[in-house]
């Protein structure tokens, strides 16, 4: 792009071509509309001397303008200090780049602008030559592909924390089969009984995250209490659920499988469902219009302080009700954490 502005500088200074007549500054106007680079001659102080066709397009300026006008208020303010510092490194007789923006009529549009300073003889600025290359497609091409690795990064660091959850589970699970076991004195039943909690688990989840397809021949509703309910089966009576009969649509009841999910796991891990004694109690109940359910523990560890991060799961499930509306608010009580969920109507059936 360096070597074209050569050739733009000399189409634009007469003085640099061989002058054949009265026919020069059309043949110059010519030759710099034909091109889709937008080309402009800018002021030592960032005024617009002339720009091509080109130009006038992408900033929305009437081709019979008289210029004049300042440059970057042209431009979207977001670039504007970017702008200045190029062109104050221009009029100090520097080359000088830097990446832009304009609004057309085919939306927001992405500029390579480089920035050559015009001398005299004697090495004064005289003004400043300012070519702008469209750079839309590979700007959004290049942003696509970021996204992209992200989303990658995010699945694989989500589904690393699903593999290390799902253990977790499963080491609860072992741990509530044998003392289920052992309190009913038959220890060789503990099999059978972690046989049955992983099925009842594997239920709920073929329950709660159904094909798109299934949910389109059956019911797009399901009711909150079957829902949790189902989540929290392999746990047994350690889990008390209460709260007034509501249904809830199928995001609402994708949304909340994961939040129940992610308490459950977390207090196997650390809180009430450690212990052999611990019980999670959840409430919910309709105010205007959200549900508010609330999830209480008791009978695990004392909670002595606050932890001093929160977990992966705990985070895209927050960012999940966050993009619906709802909330979450965490109590840290020395017998036990509390949560409270509120869910917008949108999410009610």
């Amino acid at each position: 792009m360096v070597a074209t502005v050569g050739v733009y500088a000399h189409a634009i200074l007469p003085n640099a071509l061989t002058s054949t007549g009265a026919h020069l500054p059309d043949l110059q106007k010519m030759m710099l509309d034909a091109t889709p680079d937008c080309i402009k001659v800018l002021s030592v102080d960032g005024r617009l001397l002339t720009m091509n066709r080109a130009g006038c397009l992408a900033l929305n300026v009437p081709e019979d303008s008289e210029f004049g006008m300042p440059w970057l208020p042209l431009l979207p303010e977001d670039v504007h200090q970017l702008g200045i510092e190029a062109l104050q490194k221009a009029a100090a007789g520097q080359n000088a780049r830097f990446p832009g923006k304009s609004l057309s009529p085919d939306g927001l549009m992405y500029w390579d602008n480089l920035l050559t300073p015009l001398v005299d003889a004697s090495g004064s600025v005289l003004s400043i030559l300012c070519v702008s290359r469209d750079v839309t497609a590979k700007t959004k091409l290049e942003r696509e592909l970021e996204n992209s690795v992200e989303r990658e990064k995010l699945l694989s660091r989500e589904m690393q924390h699903r593999i290390k959850n799902l253990f977790s589970v499963v080491v609860g699970l072992i741990m509530f089969a044998e003392i289920e076991a052992a309190k009913s004195n038959m220890p060789d039943a503990a099999t059978k009984i972690l046989r049955e909690k992983l099925i009842a688990l594997s239920r709920a989840s073929d329950a709660v995250f159904a094909d798109i397809s299934d949910a389109e021949s059956d019911s797009n509703q399901a009711d909150l209490e079957t829902v949790a309910r189902s989540v929290l089966r392999p746990y047994g009576d350690r889990c008390v659920l209460t709260g007034s009969r509501t249904s809830i649509c199928r995001e609402g009841m994708t949304t909340l499988a994961l939040f129940l999910h992610e308490l459950a796991t977390n207090s196997v891990k650390y809180g009430a469902l450690s212990t052999d004694d611990g019980k999670v109690t959840v409430h919910w109940t309709i105010v205007g219009e959200t549900i508010d359910l609330t999830w209480v523990e008791t009978g695990g560890p004392q909670i002595s302080a606050l932890p001093d991060k929160q977990g992966f799961g705990s985070e895209m499930v927050e960012r999940i009700l966050r993009t619906s509306g709802g909330s979450i608010n965490r109590t840290w009580r020395t017998e036990g954490l509390v949560v409270d969920l509120r869910v917008p109507k949108m999410l009610r059936g």
